[in-house]
């Protein structure tokens, strides 16, 4: 399963990360770049402090091999 992980730093010195299951496969830095922007800019998430910069964007690949369950 892919996941983009979005950190960024608060103001208080802390990372914020944003996780967001299934990215389009055809997403680009510069797309990334510029929704990290407009995040830092309205400052559109409730946290402890507010958001001041952008810190990294990934895109993690997840494997999970279920051995007993569901």
């Amino acid at each position: 399963m892919l996941t983009l992980v979005l950190t960024f730093k608060l103001q208080n010195g802390k990372n914020f990360r944003l996780s967001i299951p299934d990215p389009k496969p055809s997403l680009t830095a510069a797309e990334v770049d510029s929704v990290m922007n407009l995040i830092v800019q309205k400052n559109i998430f409730v946290t402890s402090s507010p958001i001041v910069e952008k810190v990294s964007a990934r895109i993690v690949d997840r494997e999970v091999n279920t051995l007993i369950g569901q």
